[in-house]
């Protein structure tokens, strides 16, 4: 499969980059090249791996599992999400377990 369908909000006129949590805009689906996503996943998942790669443990806890949430943008890019009032509605969800 060289693509697959994602929903995504397209980028309004003064904004460069559009997701899928964008309010008041249009909602397409777009065919995103399977190859770009698969490649922009492995530059999310590398740097979450380098940003915990020390944290082991937090004061008397091990740390077990790592959740974190990520949205696929119009052009296909991957992105994480960091706020938590948009409640994750619409992210992919990618558990790290050991």
């Amino acid at each position: 499969m060289d693509t697959i369908p994602f929903l995504v909000s397209l980028p309004g006129e003064d904004e460069d980059v559009k997701g899928i949590f964008t309010v008041d805009t249009d909602i397409v689906v777009r065919n995103l090249p399977t190859q770009q996503l698969k490649e922009n996943l492995s530059t999310v998942c590398q740097g979450i791996d380098s940003i915990l790669s020390d944290v082991q443990k937090v004061g008397n806890f091990r740390l077990k599992e790592v959740t974190v949430q990520v949205e696929v943008t119009a052009e296909g890019g991957v992105e994480l999400v960091g706020t938590a009032k948009l409640g994750g509605k619409g992210a992919i969800t990618l558990t790290f377990a050991e």
